[in-house]
């Protein structure tokens, strides 16, 4: 029984490793200004959790920082607090505008000068602002819909009623209902047109383009006919190559009523010729319903 291996540093820097990493396409753009406005708001939600979290907090950092340092400029214009705290005047000040920023107000210190209210009157209408900023932040990530759909790391070609068919397996490890599934399926490739070279996307026809209710495994198939753009291929399969086959899934989630998306895509070398998918769907002796997913890449003969 063969089972690929999966090794990320053998795909090209393509679509195909774009969608199985979760990464952005690395693309440098030519002709453009070098200084644009930065999407941070796109950015700060595709940024890892750990990351948006130092960024957070580096930011609240020098954002207090930069108070203190203000403050500093006007020491008589704060009440020294009794008894003072264990740590120079920049630190006992910075320490106040965290509780200033985070409307706390112990009451060991006090702004006196006119200059002093002012800076805290600008720090708390900052601070206000970043929290909201924050609490946006985290909830658009928490609140984007995600579906936890798996594919088989392989597509397999196999005849099926004397068509040969390319096929790949999906499954929704949640095991909820999504409603109206569909799949579209594209084949892109790099191609010679009038001289130029030209980037082309190919829908291929699905031999079911939806399921009413996703809610274990669906094996997707294309047929490869003589309208099939990867018909060329049949019977030189070892010469295929310089193709990429993109696959997206969407559904409508029972609970939140949310429509959900799942990725993925395949290059030539992840194609298998002449063999099938091992069955992984059984029963248990309750009469329960089984998935093994330490076989979901499984191939076998035919």
């Amino acid at each position: 029984m063969d089972k690929p291996q999966r090794n990320a540093r053998n795909l090209p820097p393509t679509f195909a490793r774009m969608i199985k990493s979760d990464t952005q396409l690395r693309v440098r753009p030519l002709g453009r200004p070098m200084f644009r406005t930065p999407d941070v708001y796109h950015q700060l939600l595709r940024a890892s959790w750990l990351r948006l979290t130092l960024y957070f907090l580096t930011a609240f950092f020098l954002f207090n920082c930069a108070f203190a340092g203000l403050f500093m400029l006007d020491l008589a214009g704060f009440t020294q607090p009794s008894p003072q705290i264990e740590a120079p005047e920049f630190w006992q000040l910075f320490f106040f505008s965290i509780e200033t920023v985070a409307t706390v107000g112990y009451g060991n210190m006090v702004p006196l000068s006119l200059y002093a209210n002012i800076l805290v009157a600008i720090e708390i209408s900052l601070g206000i602002l970043f929290f909201a900023l924050v609490t946006g932040i985290m909830f658009a990530r928490f609140s984007r819909p995600t579906a936890r759909m798996v594919f088989s790391t392989i597509a397999v070609v196999t005849p099926i009623d004397g068509v040969p068919t390319l096929m790949f397996r999906a499954a929704n490890q949640r095991h909820n209902l999504i409603f109206e599934a569909s799949a579209h399926v594209s084949l892109i490739s790099d191609e010679i047109v009038e001289g130029g070279r030209m980037r082309r996307f190919r829908d291929l026809s699905l031999a079911r383009e939806r399921n009413p209710v996703f809610t274990l495994t669906w094996t997707i198939m294309h047929p490869i006919d003589e309208d099939s753009p990867l018909h060329q291929w049949l019977g030189r399969e070892a010469e295929a190559d310089g193709f990429e086959i993109i696959v997206v899934l969407s559904g409508t989630d029972e609970r939140s009523g949310q429509t959900i998306h799942g990725r993925w895509a395949y290059t030539a070398k992840d194609v298998r010729w002449g063999v099938r998918f091992a069955d992984i769907l059984g029963q248990a002796d309750d009469g329960v319903r089984t998935i093994d997913y330490g076989r979901f890449d499984d191939i076998i003969a035919p």
